[in-house]
């Protein structure tokens, strides 16, 4: 009976752990894995800043996960500055990211970028050479929020990555959520799998994910910027 509960135990400890999350761009503060560290904790899993920044574009750079979850809801915010505790700019609003393995958004958060600079008094010309953090947020089935957060310099030189680097795996994508009344006229995207092309669908057939109570889904397309 103790060799059966002990199995079962590490059967359960293994899933969780791979429904995980990591960074790998920009490159992510270091691993929530580690000793002391966990996914778990607000607001960078209990991992310190660190000196080892990535050049970031001023207009929004490259971000990509490797996501274990079959589906989870996604923010990405964005903190000004050296040692940051308040992540008050909302570059990605909350979206469904589904499938498993690699998932890439190409620009993220253009127009919600240039939103959140113009209120901190910057635009994309004097934000150059500022500090600034990343926090990644995933919500998956069981409710519980999940954290890693990433440091860069914003670099107006800064390129994005190339589309061979941002391409999600098979079946990955997102699907973002709306408020029940703004999708009475909504014509959305599918999530399209690596190599293949979107397909144009409505939104309530592209809903592909448990009823959320009042929300319903319109399909980001794959691979594409969220501004």
């Amino acid at each position: 009976m103790a060799f059966s509960t002990t199995i079962t135990f590490l059967f359960a400890l293994l899933h969780l752990t791979s429904a995980h999350f990591t960074v790998e761009y920009p490159y992510w503060r270091g691993s929530s894995s580690a000793e002391g560290t966990s996914q778990w904790i607000f607001p960078c899993a209990n991992v310190s800043e660190t000196t080892n920044r990535t050049a970031w574009t001023t207009t929004g750079g490259s971000l990509r996960l490797h996501v274990g979850h079959h589906w989870a809801l996604t923010y990405v915010n964005l903190g000004l500055g050296s040692n940051v505790t308040n992540f008050n700019i909302s570059l990605v609003d909350h979206f469904n990211q589904t499938g498993n393995g690699t998932f890439c958004l190409k620009e993220t958060g253009k127009a919600r970028l240039a939103a959140g600079l113009s209120g901190a008094g910057y635009d994309a010309k004097s934000v150059d050479g500022v500090d600034a953090t990343l926090q990644v947020i995933q919500i998956s089935t069981t409710g519980a929020a999940l954290y890693n957060c990433a440091d860069i310099t914003f670099n107006a030189t800064a390129a994005l990555l190339a589309d061979s680097e941002c391409a999600n795996s098979t079946d990955v994508g997102g699907i973002g959520i709306l408020n029940a009344d703004q999708a009475g006229n909504t014509t959305a995207t599918s999530t399209a799998s690596a190599g293949a092309a979107p397909t144009s669908t409505s939104a309530a057939s592209a809903l592909q994910m448990p009823a959320l109570g009042g929300v319903v889904a319109a399909v980001i397309g794959f691979g594409i910027a969220l501004t």
